[in-house]
């Protein structure tokens, strides 16, 4: 090669490192600015322009879209997720996170469509399954949320709520197999037992009817219990299906309807009591329906349809007693509760509602309340809500040494009880020990209780 030649090329390399060698200078410097950064979105700045001055680095686009996931700049997220992937850069956790930025930013298709690719990856991350599943159950796919469910727990056996979603997806489809699933999530963590217990007494009741309609019915209304009204609509909607004639169906669409934003409510419950005047059921959930929309009148008739229907259930009773309250008639309110508690002499419920009663209202506290308090006391072996009612009404009544010692037993039972820590300061207030009452308001608003943090307003401000 002559040496001009090489003299030309010599220069142009002394050139080019010249240009190149403080753009990579800058680059590691961003770098390390980066590690060194005090919040996510400054991280994010100087991983991206890391990036670009580090052409050997296309990872660094996936550490910025990390950073700047955590700093809720999604579009940005989404951008340099972007030149990641055109890079080949993606690793299985950024397609994770790549979808989940269009999610939190309320692209859910874009999102099932990046999660759907990162499945086709060779080393793809489980996780993927479960975003998924999540994607299919809110479009209402239970089945197809079922099967991601599937292929997650088989790997993570041991992950207790992914075996109780899988649980509830399975409900409509193979309840014994959701019956299965939700016993293994309870034996992972106790603490979803009385979720789980709950169910499982709706599938195990279902399964001993031999109407496919009234078994929907039944499995719907347990996810009701539990909260999980899109699936229960669905079971709803399933039974209807099932018998147009099954007027509960109908009732309990209606009521579902009201859960989950529905249009409808109305037309499905007029559609049950079309099919069926004469049940408790139908009436009571109507009477739920005027009582939500503030007409107090129709749904006291429709409480007192119920009641004449099914005369030994004292629940329709009870919200006879409250729709009476709300009308301002205080004497049918009462008696109504009071019949309540007739109704089922032996257990504690009815008669704390009867206390609690007496105590919103400030009426016959020594003579009603206080008995009812005392007898749900006896009948419930000190249930701490039972306690602490009855020491509520101690304080109107003035007895206020023994409230103190009665709400003093109910945080012993149950340290957490926001009503007691307040009803305790009500005491100490009445007693003028503004210490101990301040310490119970603290408590109690920490607990979320409204009538504690506007109770500090006055007496602490």
């Amino acid at each position: 090669m002559p040496r001009s030649v090489l003299r030309v090329a010599a220069v142009i390399l002394v050139i080019v490192l010249a240009v190149c060698i403080p753009v990579f200078l800058t680059g590691y410097s961003e770098l390390g600015e980066a590690r060194r950064a005090i919040s996510y979105l400054e991280a994010a700045r100087h991983y991206e322009a890391a990036a670009k001055r580090l052409p050997w680095r296309p990872d660094l686009y996936e550490l910025a879209g990390h950073a700047y996931y955590h700093a809720k700049e999604y579009l940005y997220a989404d951008a340099v997720y972007q030149k990641a992937f055109a890079r080949s850069a993606l690793s299985a956790q950024g397609w994770v996170a790549w979808g989940d930025v269009n999610y939190l930013n309320g692209n859910s298709q874009r999102a099932a469509e990046i999660w759907e690719q990162g499945l086709s990856q060779p080393d793809h991350s489980e996780n993927l399954y479960t975003r998924l599943a999540r994607i299919h159950e809110e479009s209402g796919e239970y089945t197809q949320a079922a099967k991601l469910l599937q292929q997650y727990v088989s790997i993570h056996e041991e992950d207790a709520t992914a075996q109780y979603r899988l649980g509830l997806m399975l409900t409509l489809s193979s309840p014994e197999e959701a019956l299965s699933r939700l016993i293994i999530a309870s034996q992972l963590d106790p603490e979803l037992d009385p979720v789980i217990g709950t169910l499982r007494t709706a599938l195990n009741m279902a399964s001993l009817n031999d109407s496919p309609s009234a078994r929907l019915v039944i499995i719907g209304r347990g996810l009701g219990l539990v909260n999980e009204w899109e699936l229960a609509r669905a079971a709803f909607e399933s039974a209807v299906r099932a018998d147009e004639e099954n007027a509960e169906a109908w009732a309990w669409l209606g009521e579902a309807q009201q859960h989950t934003a529905g249009k409808e409510a109305l037309t499905y419950l007029d559609r049950a009591l079309g099919l069926n005047p004469n049940s408790p059921t139908v009436r009571g959930l109507r009477g739920l329906y005027f009582q939500r929309i503030g007409n107090d009148r129709e749904a006291l008739k429709e409480f007192q349809f119920a009641a004449l229907f099914d005369p030994q259930n004292p629940a329709w009773f009870v919200s006879i007693g409250e729709t009476y309250s709300k009308l301002g008639d205080l004497i049918r309110a009462l008696e109504s509760y009071q019949h309540a508690a007739a109704l089922t002499p032996n257990d504690a419920t009815y008669f704390r509602l009867l206390a609690s009663f007496c105590a919103q209202n400030n009426i016959n506290i020594r003579d009603v309340g206080i008995p009812a308090a005392q007898k749900a006391v006896q009948l419930s072996n000190d249930d701490p809500l039972a306690l602490d009612t009855l020491g509520w009404l101690l304080t109107l009544d003035g007895r206020l040494h023994e409230a103190e010692r009665m709400l003093l037993k109910t945080l012993e039972h149950n340290p957490q009880m926001a009503s007691a820590h307040w009803h305790l300061a009500l005491v100490y207030l009445e007693m003028d020990e503004r210490a101990a009452a301040y310490d119970h308001l603290i408590r109690a608003r920490d607990l979320g209780s409204s009538e504690a943090s506007m109770a500090l307003e006055q007496y602490f401000p």
